[in-house]
């Protein structure tokens, strides 16, 4: 009998030991495979952090010729005859395309882990400074909104108020003969100059969301061993 219960207790112990191995290596490998996916996440939203920075510096660029030419184009309003322009296709382009000058930064990579719920392998701090940054573009896209919308309207008092200059002129690439012509429109002016208002908002705004991206660059450089 005691033997028995020997043998029983000795099974019992290695059936115990087995499983708790078992678990104990299962847990183990877990972990390595959560640290790797904490790591890749990390490592992913390090790689759109850079992707943001370098098309914001490319847009900055845009922007920064952008304005000036705007307030070139105020300045010299009474002029238009007079103005030269070295690129005066690439002038009207800057000044006037407005979706194709819209700031659409891709934050694909950080909307994918929010839709996966994998941005909760960082940290909080991570977490935060990004959720920040992705809601700034709410008052980016209403200025942008706000600029198709007075430039539509400029386009269309044109074409309502002055639709003889169309026989004449071609748009948008004659824009400143067209302006040329209807200089004494002072609503269009006061359209204009509000456009290029918007220009300069969208601009200080965007500096504002770079110093963040560097922000959040420094911090996951920083923790990255951790």
């Amino acid at each position: 009998m005691n033997k028995l219960l020997t043998r029983g207790g000795v099974e019992f112990i290695a059936v115990f030991l087995g499983i708790f191995l078992s678990l104990w290596v299962d847990a183990k490998i877990k972990s390595k495979d959560l640290k790797v996916e904490k790591i890749q996440v990390h490592d992913l939203l390090l790689k759109q952090t850079d992707e943001l920075l370098l098309y914001t510096d490319e847009r900055l660029r845009l922007y920064d010729r952008q304005v000036k030419r705007g307030q070139y184009l105020i300045n010299n309003w009474n002029d238009l005859k007079q103005t030269n322009f070295t690129d005066k296709n690439e002038f009207i382009t800057d000044i006037w395309f407005s979706i194709k000058n819209a700031y659409y930064p891709d934050f694909s990579t950080y909307e994918t882990l929010m839709e996966s719920g994998q941005i909760n392998l960082v940290d909080f701090e991570t977490i935060k400074m990004f959720g920040k940054l992705y809601k700034k573009m709410d008052d980016i896209n209403n200025v942008q909104t706000k600029e198709l919308e007075w430039r539509d309207f400029i386009e269309n008092r044109l074409m309502i108020q002055h639709s003889d200059l169309f026989i004449k002129f071609e748009f948008p690439f004659d824009l400143f003969e067209l302006f040329d012509n209807t200089k004494k429109d002072k609503v269009i002016y006061a359209h204009l100059k509000s456009i290029f208002s918007i220009h300069g908002v969208r601009k200080t705004r965007i500096i504002a969301m770079r110093e963040e991206m560097l922000s959040i660059k420094n911090h996951l450089e920083k923790i990255k061993y951790q």
